[in-house]
């Protein structure tokens, strides 16, 4: 029995526990339902309160995985121990280690408890709010209710779905005494999948009231109108689809006729949050004591900032053993990249940057490291100001972007052989940005983008992978998501690089079910990734990671 009680605390009853204006209860381990959610106001607190629960679990602290996803897929570059940083991005790469005690099981264990807690209140919610006699204020308010509780549910088990191999998966229907058993990844994202259909529905009906600020926006954040509700609906549809995929293999297999359908009916414009810390809305990382405090904690790997370079020094840099790299200034059209001929012309200070650029080339003093594939001049600075004003009143943070709907667009453009489509959604961001167009230049999936010497990006290519060529669109796409999703939101790059083939050799695929759920469960421990073990990526795209003809790339 004591067992089963530890299940309960890990992924069954748990959510009640995080709500944040949960009434009192006897047992914290064990809280009485009935109690808790008597009354329809009671049980719209605890609804109207859980995306913050799925903020907290994926971005809220750098006690999450995604401090680590970010090293592993070269989103950011730091050789500390600290949360995973070092070690997630190790070349050659290890496997996530699930040992009891281990160096980062809160960080494993954390993502996985909070969502699983965000899922089992809005069963819970759901289950209440769809039993007879439940009345609130409107029949617009109850179908507000419900269609944010089938939103967040599926969320939260979709972005489960997209990090650990398996999950319990509560269901609104449950006896909530009983656990229930773990699924597959793919059972629960199908799952997750159906809850934001049953969502949208809800969106969808007339009447369907606004959602208050403080449901999706954060505090002091806009209000949305069930229209647009709807349309964020597609858009997170769109994204855990293609996200769920572990390897080239099943990102192709995703219907992307769906993923076309939902994203072109998804937000028109960026789904904006309103950190404030002392709130409980938190983007942890972006924060002047972590990612903007020293290049120690956070630079630009030249991986894939690297490919914006049009002078050849990226080539000269990937055909270096990557041990004994070194840092070179980049000359690229890419006006979201600082623009000049010497690394003095493009310093910047410790300021927010103007708009359109993104990267700053940092002053020289504050560099901390000469050599090394993670050394570089570069630090991504375009959310330098909201690290500055989140704890001060709040600052917007845009946590699903239009860039990044497009681009789900996009690659389902180009699967399905639509290029022309494809193409003039890519030129949304690329040509604003300094970038050759590719409407009515590239028509082919094939073809090289324009540009010549000057092509951006300039990816590296078969079989040393120590040179590089212009991309097709396809990689054209991938540039710009990259560039407008970077430090957005949960698992920004790292999906995606899964995904599409380019994480390096022997990066785990996925999280293994933490060691607290199993012994509770009283299951067998488990690792996942690295060389060795199952779940790994295996030669990446760009040929990141590997040993090929004797050279550690």
């Amino acid at each position: 029995m004591r067992f089963k009680q530890l299940v309960a605390v890990a992924s069954l009853v748990g959510g009640l526990a995080a709500c944040k204006d949960m009434v009192a209860v006897d047992n914290e381990n064990n809280p009485d339902r009935t109690r808790t959610l008597k009354r329809p106001s009671d049980v719209e607190a605890v609804g109207s309160s859980q995306f913050q629960q799925v903020i907290s679990a994926t971005i809220g602290s750098i006690n999450r995985v995604n401090t680590g996803m970010m090293t592993a897929s070269f989103e950011n570059a730091s050789a500390l121990a600290n949360n995973g940083l070092g070690p997630r991005s190790a070349l050659p790469r290890t496997s996530i280690g699930n040992s009891r005690g281990n160096a980062y099981a809160s960080e494993n264990f954390n993502t996985f408890q909070i969502l699983s807690f965000a899922a089992r209140a809005e069963s819970d919610v759901l289950a209440r709010a769809k039993a007879p006699g439940f009345v609130l204020t409107s029949t617009g308010d109850e179908q507000r209710l419900k269609a944010f509780a089938h939103f967040v549910h599926g969320v939260a088990i979709g972005y489960l779905a997209m990090t650990y191999d398996s999950l319990g998966v509560p269901r609104p229907e449950d006896v909530t005494t009983e656990v229930q058993p773990l699924e597959s990844r793919t059972a629960a994202a199908t799952y997750a999948l159906s809850e934001l259909d049953s969502a949208l529905a809800y969106a969808k009906k007339s009447g369907t009231s606004s959602l208050p600020a403080n449901w999706l926006t954060g505090p002091g954040g806009a209000t949305v109108s069930a229209s647009n509700f709807a349309r964020v609906i597609r858009s997170f549809k769109a994204r855990i689809r293609a996200g769920v995929a572990r390897d080239p293999q099943e990102r192709a297999a995703v219907n992307w006729a769906e993923v076309i359908a939902d994203a072109t009916n998804g937000i028109t414009s960026n789904l904006v949050v309103r950190m404030n810390p002392s709130q409980g809305w938190n983007y942890d990382w972006l924060d002047t004591g972590l990612h903007f405090r020293d290049a120690n904690w956070h630079q630009m790997t030249y991986y894939v900032i690297g490919m914006a370079d049009t002078t050849g020094a990226y080539d000269t840099w990937l055909s270096a053993d990557r041990d004994n790299r070194t840092p070179f200034v980049i000359h690229t059209p890419d006006l979201r990249f600082p623009q000049g001929n010497t690394r003095a012309d493009q310093v910047t200070g410790d300021v927010p940057l103007g708009l359109p650029r993104y990267i700053r080339n940092r002053p020289p003093g504050a560099d901390q490291a000469a050599v090394g594939w993670r050394a570089s001049f570069y630090d991504h600075y375009r959310f330098r100001a909201f690290a500055d004003t989140k704890a001060t009143g709040g600052a917007d943070l845009p946590f699903f972007t239009v860039a990044e709907n497009d681009m789900l667009a996009a690659e389902g453009y180009i699967r399905t052989n639509n290029i022309p489509a494809a193409a003039a959604l890519i030129d949304k961001t690329r040509v604003p940005n300094g970038l050759a167009a590719l409407t009515g230049v590239v028509t082919t999936a094939t073809q090289p983008v324009p540009g010549g010497a000057g092509c951006v990006p300039r990816v590296p290519v078969s079989p040393t992978f120590t040179t590089t060529a212009c991309g097709n669109i396809f990689e054209a796409m991938k540039w710009e998501k990259r560039m407008e999703t970077a430090y957005t939101t949960f698992g920004a790059w790292y999906f995606d690089s899964r995904g599409w083939g380019d994480l390096p050799e022997g990066t785990a695929l996925e999280w293994p079910v933490p060691y607290q759920e199993l012994d509770a469960r009283v299951k067998p421990i488990y690792d996942l990734g690295g060389p060795s073990l199952p779940q790994h990526a295996g030669v990446s795209t760009y040929g990141f990671g590997s040993v090929i003809g004797g050279k550690q790339l």
